[in-house]
C-alpha cells in the first residue's frame, strides 16, 4: 500500500483515461459535421460560383450581396428573434443550428420566406445558371425533407452536401472526386453523434443526386 496508489485513485485514473478515449471521436465527428454544415458550406460555394462565372465586378457584387442578405443575414435574424420568443438566448453559432434542429419545419420556411426570392431575384439580375441551379436544387431538397419530416427523417446535411459535390462538379470537374472522401467522413460522423440512421443518411443522398439532375437538365447544363 506504501509503494502503490490507492485503490479509488487508480480506479478514477482508469475511468478518466476511458472518458478521454471515448471522447476523441465524439470531438472528431462534431468538428466533422460543423465544416461540413451544408447551410454554412453551400454560402462559400455559392459566392465561389458568382465569382467564377460572373465576368463583371458590379455583377459578381451584387451577386454575392444577395447571397449574403437572402442566405446569410436574414436567416440568422430570423432564428435570433424566434429563440428570443422562447425565451433562449444564442451565445455561440452553433446554438443556431441547434435550433433549426429542433424546429425542422423552420428549415423548410426560411426556404419560402427568403431562399425562394433570392434565387428570384438572382434570375432577375441574370446570375449565371450554376448558381441558380445549385441554389434551387438546395432549396426542392430542403422543402422536400420538410414535407416528409413528421414521416421519416431525411438527413439533409447529406442531401445538402450532395448536392453542393454534384453541382460543383458539374462546373469545375475534378471535384466529384471529394466524395469519395467527404461523403463516408460525414456518415461516420453522423452515425456516431446518433444524428441519423445509416439508411436516413442514404436516402438524404440518393435525394440529393437526384434533384440535382433534374436540375441541371431543366436549366440545360447537363
Amino acid at each position: 500500500m506504501l509503494w502503490g496508489k490507492p485503490p479509488r485513485l487508480t480506479s478514477c485514473l482508469v475511468h478518466r483515461r476511458q472518458a478521454n478515449r471515448l471522447s476523441r471521436p465524439i470531438n472528431i465527428a462534431k468538428a466533422i459535421s460543423r465544416v461540413t454544415n451544408p447551410c454554412f458550406l453551400s454560402v462559400v460555394i455559392l459566392a465561389l460560383m458568382a465569382c467564377t462565372n460572373s465576368s463583371e465586378l458590379g455583377s459578381t457584387v451584387s451577386h454575392i450581396a444577395v447571397i449574403a442578405l437572402g442566405l446569410v443575414l436574414l436567416p440568422i435574424a430570423y432564428v435570433l428573434i424566434r429563440m428570443a420568443k422562447g425565451g433562449t438566448r444564442a451565445e455561440r453559432l452553433g446554438d443556431l443550428v441547434d435550433f433549426l434542429k429542433e424546429h425542422p419545419r423552420d428549415v423548410g420556411a426560411l426556404g419560402m420566406v427568403f431562399g425562394l426570392p433570392c434565387t428570384v431575384l438572382l434570375v432577375y439580375l441574370e446570375a449565371p445558371s450554376f448558381l441558380v441551379a445549385t441554389l434551387t436544387s438546395l432549396l426542392v431538397c430542403s422543402l422536400l425533407i420538410a414535407l416528409v419530416r413528421g414521416l421519416y427523417r431525411v438527413s439533409y446535411h447529406l442531401a445538402g452536401v450532395t448536392c453542393l459535390i454534384i453541382m460543383s462538379a458539374a462546373l469545375w470537374g475534378p471535384v466529384l472526386f471529394t466524395a469519395v472522401i467527404i461523403i463516408p467522413l460525414i456518415v461516420w460522423a453522423r452515425y456516431l453523434l446518433r444524428e441519423h440512421t445509416f439508411n436516413q443518411m442514404m436516402t438524404g443522398s440518393v435525394l440529393g443526386v437526384v434533384v440535382c439532375v433534374v436540375a441541371l437538365y431543366s436549366f440545360g447544363l447537363m
